[in-house]
């Protein structure tokens, strides 16, 4: 069911997203640790979790006015603590399996104790409003039924070790995921402004951690001009990534869920939101960690797990623009994928290129992908439904 008045971010909902800027730094610190296939695929596992959380929040609260009342209000503010030290534990999460030799405790545990409450209360708080209507009561059950169990499982595995500890969460991914599945095709409560706004935020939040990430990363060394020159390139790509996501999908996608009926209104909030913003925001931390290590040295040539894992975050983000694409006009735009092709090919055959130079070349490689697109865009019908602005 739609709410028929628009609705925006709340400063509570602001307040809540500065803990999972920090959740966003740290997911890109234990990649940029472990650069390996393993480490990588951890570092992925755990921000899918992540993910999940920030869009239990934004699932509850497109439903009701978290601020708007002191219950909810109060409960949102009480799972702050327990979010921090869920985003606090990430980096050693993994401790147990021998990946960070850095003499600290394992917190997997403090990961799955806080991962679990905080889940729970965020789904308590959209199963309340749920239930009031019997339009929307079943929709809840079918996908509650199974998001109450994910949490334990990242629980259980917050106790366990090694592998188990990540089958353990790999297990209470795909729960949540099939939950999405069968839950989503029925009747929710979604504000198709506030729903649309708040991940356009989130996407705003990992763009920010690549400028900390970059910024943080010269302030630290000599400011010399072969680092003023990797800060230019590495900055350039995280304003073309701006242009890429912001010229137009934030606007379509929000009209796509505004046309898209009650009945079918959940199942576009999940595909083109809930899952199809996922490969963009992980796009972006990759990206992130990658810069960090070509500003350290722009004129050394970026070392091959740096190449491919900028590679997989160029595959990742414009592989989540197709699927936006796909959702909204069951098109293909060809230039995106020539870009992929284009990129790596400039990546790994180009592997004596300096860093700056390497980074600086996808610059102008996605800033002509997205000039062929937003021409296509303006050019096309659903710019003029939408309104060119």
């Amino acid at each position: 069911m739609s709410d028929a008045a628009e609705r925006h971010a709340t400063n509570l909902e602001l307040f809540l997203d500065l803990v999972f800027v920090f959740a966003v730094t740290q997911i890109a610190s234990l990649v940029s640790h472990d650069l390996t296939l393993p480490g990588t695929a951890r570092g992925l596992l755990i921000a899918w979790l992540v993910w999940w959380q920030w869009s239990q929040f934004t699932w509850a609260g497109s439903a009701i006015d978290l601020q708007q009342r002191p219950a909810t209000r109060l409960l949102v503010l009480c799972t702050i603590p327990a979010t921090l030290t869920m985003a606090v534990s990430i980096p050693n999460a993994f401790h147990d399996s021998g990946l960070h030799e850095t003499g600290l405790q394992d917190s997997g545990p403090w990961f799955g104790v806080a991962y679990m409450t905080v889940q729970l209360l965020v789904l308590g708080m959209q199963g309340t409003e749920a239930w009031r209507d019997a339009a929307t009561r079943q929709a809840f059950i079918d996908y509650g039924s199974l998001a109450s169990i994910a949490p334990v499982f990242v629980l259980a595995g917050g106790f366990a070790h090694d592998r188990l500890r990540v089958a353990l969460w790999i297990v209470a991914a795909l729960v949540n995921v099939v939950g999405a599945l069968r839950g989503a095709s029925g009747q929710w409560v979604i504000n198709p402004v506030h729903f649309a706004e708040r991940h356009t935020l989130f996407i705003i939040i990992c763009l920010g951690e690549a400028l900390v990430a970059i910024g943080a990363t010269a302030s630290d060394i000599s400011l010399t001009l072969k680092v003023l020159i990797g800060l230019a390139a590495a900055t350039s790509v995280a304003c073309v990534v701006w242009w890429v996501y912001f010229a137009f999908i934030p606007r379509v996608a929000e009209h796509k869920l505004k046309h898209a009926g009650d009945a079918h209104r959940g199942r576009a909030a999940r595909d083109l939101f809930t899952f199809g913003h996922f490969p963009i925001v992980t796009g972006i931390i990759a990206y992130a960690v990658v810069a960090k290590h070509m500003v350290a040295d722009p004129t050394e040539s970026l070392p091959i797990s740096d190449r491919l894992l900028l590679v997989a975050a160029l595959a990742m983000l414009i592989g989540g623009c197709l699927h936006i694409q796909w959702r909204v006009v069951h098109r293909l735009a060809p230039e995106r994928f020539v870009a992929v092709v284009v990129a790596a090919a400039w990546l790994l055959v180009g592997a004596s290129l300096p860093g700056s130079a390497a980074v600086g070349g996808v610059a102008v490689i996605l800033a002509a992908m997205q000039s062929i697109t937003w021409r296509r865009y303006q050019a096309g019908p659903l710019a003029a439904a939408i309104g060119n602005r």
